[in-house]
């Protein structure tokens, strides 16, 4: 068994493994529209690693490092018995030793909760279930209202004379919150910042606090999709003293006005399943259940905040 970063000759072969591993069959066009994507996104592929046994590549995994010394390890959806298990977790082991030596502070994983095989492999390499994330999406109707702001409200959008107070707002919103609560202190909160800016296509215009004065009260961050169709609803947060009050469905109504406003058909995200307030305020708002993944995560070095 060889574990190393794939040739140039090999980097196909190994994204075909990567989308669809043993269990399914990929088309030459999902590989290639994968690769299309990859590469628009600066996303390495010659970053692949590859597991060789008898000459042929028995196992792959793509890490997508992103800002905010991250990175997301792309595995097959799925693996069989314990020899496919023992080879990912060689894999598992190599792209974090890399990432580690390139500065990389946390490494994550999105796993099938059906997948107990490739769980057990990210678990055994020291990853822990941090949350289980279920995906929500809703179509938006074109005509969705922007809403009326009490007096003393208003909006922020983002810019660098902004940053600050998106910053103190996104801290503040993790006191006592539910949302994936053990990842608090996990990463620097400037990396968090940076990670939510790659989540999709960055617009400061779609970045929003909603303020009393100039105290942040709720943070929303939108993006659009790669896909025409799509906004990501990347994070929405209320800062602990502003919870009760209805605001969370200002920011949700903002959020789908916003979508109609850009021209998209569709709101998506990703929720805990243990926050049971914010997946109330989706469901009030029209979002139906599309997946559910376990969310693991490994710190792997100094970036680590107590």
């Amino acid at each position: 068994m060889l574990v190393r970063t794939a040739r140039t000759e090999e980097i196909e072969p190994a994204i075909r493994v990567v989308l669809g591993g043993g269990a399914m069959q990929v088309s030459e066009q999902h590989v290639q529209e994968f690769i299309a994507y990859a590469r628009s996104r600066d996303i390495d592929l010659g970053g692949v690693w590859v597991c060789e046994q008898g000459g042929k590549i028995a196992q792959a995994m793509l890490p997508v490092v992103s800002p905010g010394r991250t990175m997301l390890l792309l595995s097959p959806p799925s693996l069989q018995g314990a020899v496919a298990e023992h080879q990912m977790k060689r894999l598992i082991e190599a792209a974090c030793d890399a990432g580690r030596k390139k500065d990389i502070h946390l490494a994550q994983a999105l796993v099938d909760p059906q997948e107990e095989t490739l769980q057990r492999a990210y678990r055994s390499s020291g990853f822990l279930v941090m949350a289980e994330l279920i995906y929500l999406t809703t179509d938006v109707r074109s005509n969705a209202a922007f809403p009326d702001l009490s007096p003393g409200l208003t909006w922020e959008t983002y810019s660098p004379a902004t940053h600050a107070l998106f910053t103190q707002a996104i801290a503040a919103s993790y006191h006592n919150s539910l949302d994936c609560p053990a990842l608090n202190g996990m990463r620097e909160m400037e990396d968090v910042v940076l990670g939510h800016k790659a989540s999709g296509e960055f617009n400061p215009d779609l970045w929003f606090l909603l303020c009393e004065g100039r105290k942040p009260l709720g943070v929303l961050l939108l993006a659009v999709s790669g896909r025409n169709d799509l906004v990501e609803l990347v994070y929405l947060g209320l800062a602990a003293e502003a919870r009760g009050k209805k605001l969370g469905e200002v920011l949700m109504r903002q959020a789908l006005a916003v979508t109609a406003h850009e021209h998209r058909q569709r709101l998506t995200l990703a929720v805990d399943s243990k926050n049971v307030p914010a997946l109330k305020l989706y469901y009030r708002h029209g979002m139906s259940r599309i997946a559910t993944k376990y969310a693991l995560m490994k710190a792997l070095g100094r970036g680590a905040c107590a």
